[in-house]
């Protein structure tokens, strides 16, 4: 296996950690799971491959025996910010790149004190659902919502974003269509009225939420701002049939918005294949490889990461972990995409297909290098 530990790590797509790290088993084992239903942290997880594997991988680096109750107890003895140091230390993650519109940034670190405590650099980018339903919260009147959207646009480098994400793929699905103003001021007042109802929104409205984003397409492209896609894979919240990165070709296809970089996140899992091709075909797409979420076996990241490399110019991938919750996910997404992209350049070299020096170019290509080209860091 192609040994890359000696390649600093950029994670192009995660989110911030809890405050609140002391836990127990059933809470712990909840975070790897994308299943909401309880059974699922009382009678499965401790049941899948990944969790097996990662509790034998943890015992390493808290240097236990790896039973899950040991482990807690190991990890429950330090405080979150020493969890995130110990663990970006041992992972030699360079940066993480943040989604801060989840978890709520009341339950979290900041990316400042993330960056404080772990020693690495953090980096944000805005989720454009989170601004949208804020504003029509916030506002009564549909001009105003527009109006206020595109300005929190403006200037978004000089904000200290990096980058903007788009998690339509869980609310109404891939295909972004364009909508006329009046059908988007439909959507609107439908959405107000279960704010007024129930004091609260989660944004499903496709007119409006399409009409919007077609706004910020063109305001990131204006600026050369990329946009991460969620594809694919996710929990029971997203109807999978519609986060095949298939359905964004007519976005794609907009001349205007190919300034814009665009990421599809989570190898588009199960949609791999697809993901990559969009990656090869397009000039401005780039493929992610996630290497904690979605929790699958060695063997399925191994079959992902050989499709992407396969298809795709490595010119065009980028690796991240998007961890969450927990310090665990950054440092094991970091162990576990090494190890893969190393054993899949190796199988390459063995096959002829390139020799060392290239696959270890390769390898910084993904690691590192593609993402500090991209988000400009």
């Amino acid at each position: 296996m192609l040994d890359l530990r000696d390649i600093a790590v950029i994670d192009n797509h995660c989110h911030p950690i809890l405050l609140e790290q002391q836990m127990d088993v059933v809470r712990f084992r909840s975070f790897f799971t994308e299943a909401a239903h309880a059974d699922f942290a009382h009678r499965h997880v401790q049941q899948t491959v990944y969790y097996t594997w990662l509790l034998r991988q943890l015992a390493t680096v808290y240097n236990c025996q790896p039973v899950e109750e040991e482990v807690l107890a190991a990890r429950n003895r330090l405080q979150g910010s020493e969890l995130l140091a110990h663990l970006v230390e041992a992972a030699d993650i360079d940066t993480l790149i943040l989604d801060i519109g989840h978890p709520l940034p009341e339950h979290c670190f900041s990316p400042q004190a993330m960056q404080k405590a772990a020693g690495c650099r953090t980096a944000r980018m805005l989720r454009l659902e989170t601004l949208m339903e804020r504003l029509v919260i916030e506002h009564a009147d549909f001009e105003s919502v527009v109006t206020l959207f595109e300005q929190a646009l403006q200037n978004l480098r000089g904000q200290g974003y990096c980058a903007l994400k788009s998690i339509v793929a869980y609310r109404c699905g891939l295909e972004i269509r364009e909508w006329s103003k009046d059908e988007a001021a439909q959507a609107f007042r439908e959405a107000r009225q279960l704010v007024e109802r129930q004091g609260s929104l989660r944004l499903v409205q496709k007119p409006l939420i399409d009409y919007l984003l077609h706004r910020a397409f063109r305001l990131a492209a204006q600026q050369h701002v990329p946009l991460q896609f969620h594809t694919g894979y996710g929990d029971s919240d997203t109807d999978m049939r519609l986060g095949n990165p298939l359905h964004l070709r007519a976005v794609l296809e907009v001349s205007d918005y190919q300034t814009m970089p665009i990421i599809l996140l989570h190898e588009s899992y199960p949609y791999s294949q697809l993901g990559a091709y969009l990656a090869a075909i397009y000039p401005h797409v780039y493929f992610d490889l996630s290497y904690m979420i979605p929790m699958v076996d060695k063997l399925e990241m191994q079959a992902f990461t050989r499709q992407a490399l396969g298809v795709a110019p490595a010119s065009k991938l980028m690796y991240s972990s998007d961890g969450i919750h927990v310090p665990e996910m950054y440092w094991v997404g970091a162990v576990r995409g090494r190890a893969i992209i190393g054993q899949v350049l190796q199988e390459m070299i063995a096959a002829d297909e390139m020799d060392q020096e290239q696959a270890y170019r390769f390898a910084r290509l993904i690691l590192r290098e593609n993402a500090c080209a991209v988000y400009q860091l």
